[in-house]
């Protein structure tokens, strides 16, 4: 049976965790965070309950299939991301078929929660997406992530000019920004476009992390922002710029660059999904390598029922009690 994670899980979710699918590249890679650390926080309520463990622990012989899922909330409350799936898909039907039914509880308890959006970052490759898709997940656009070893030394000495830190009150110049380049469909996918994964909100505190943010402006308009996640063991840059820029998009990649040169050599990544071309040259002529692809996708959890109001006049009339919006993790919560 599935259900939320408990103390008697202890042991399950440390044997599970080293092989389990992470599908969060940017925690993955900056901080190796330990699901079980984060699902003990939640059950003892000192992580503000920005996680949530859901665990199959087998039948009652311990001889069905077990395994996990651990997501985490978005600051908005109105969205979360599954990080974590254990064990891996390989080529099992049983491992699918638990994949599944993980993905089912917890669509069916986020939606009864008030969460309207579930995102994941799901590997290309194998039969993660499959998996997603038999669930209720719809993918809305594709994103490669890039690798450059270290920061070259020749950055250390390169003009400093164009990026800087975001004045009080530029917050809205840099929404109209990432309004403007991103395309409607992803826009509608995603919902509120400033309310972005930031998984540093949900790190125990033990995980050293810190954020930069940068903008470069032009004619008075914002044209690129930049903001760098810290971690233990990486950088991660998200780069949006206006495609009108052009050759300029070298530029704001050496740049960022160079913001990093006076740190710790350690490794840098990005993300560049499919509509944002021009980023995906700058970082090659820079250095960087891709290292993997992913599909990004979203299970929306409530649809508001329409009701026509010529067909709901009469009803009111006649005192008929009108039914509230069913949302499709309700649905599904009757069906099971």
């Amino acid at each position: 049976m599935v259900r939320r994670f408990n103390l008697a899980d202890v042991l399950l979710v440390k044997r599970l965790q080293e092989q389990a699918a992470c599908l969060d590249l940017e925690t993955a890679l900056l901080w190796s965070p330990a699901p079980l650390s984060l699902a003990v926080l939640e059950y003892l309520s000192l992580s503000q309950a920005r996680s949530t463990t859901i665990v199959e622990n087998g039948s009652s012989d311990r001889q069905g299939p077990q395994g996990f899922l651990q997501a985490w909330d978005r600051s908005d409350g109105e969205a979360c991301d599954v990080e974590f799936i254990a064990p891996p898909l390989d080529n099992s039907s049983d491992n699918f078929r638990l994949w599944c039914d993980l993905l089912e509880h917890l669509t069916v308890s986020k939606g009864a929660a008030g969460v309207q959006r579930i995102f994941a970052r799901v590997p290309e490759e194998g039969r993660a997406v499959e998996a997603f898709r038999t669930t209720g997940f719809i993918a809305y656009a594709r994103r490669h992530v890039f690798r450059l070893a270290q920061v070259p030394a020749h950055l250390s000495s390169a003009a400093r000019g164009s990026l800087r830190p975001p004045r009080e009150g530029e917050e809205a110049k840099v929404e109209g920004l990432r309004s403007s380049v991103t395309p409607r469909l992803v826009q509608h996918a995603e919902g509120a476009a400033h309310v972005e994964h930031d998984p540093t909100a949900s790190l125990p505190w033990w995980k050293s992390h810190q954020t930069g943010e940068y903008v470069w402006e032009q004619d008075g308009a914002v044209r690129a922002h930049v903001r760098f996640l810290i971690g233990q063991a990486g950088y991660w840059l998200r780069i949006l710029f206006d495609a009108a820029m052009g050759r300029q998009v070298d530029d704001l990649v050496s740049e960022a660059l160079a913001l990093l040169s006076s740190r710790p050599a350690l490794p840098v990544y990005c993300g560049v999904r499919e509509y944002e071309g021009p980023l995906r040259g700058a970082l090659e002529s820079a250095g960087f390598e891709q290292m993997a692809g992913e599909v990004l996708m979203v299970n929306h959890t409530t649809v508001p029922a329409r009701v026509a109001v010529n067909k709901l006049s009469p009803a009111l009339e006649k005192g008929v009690e009108t039914a509230a919006p069913v949302s499709t993790s309700e649905s599904r919560e009757t069906a099971l």
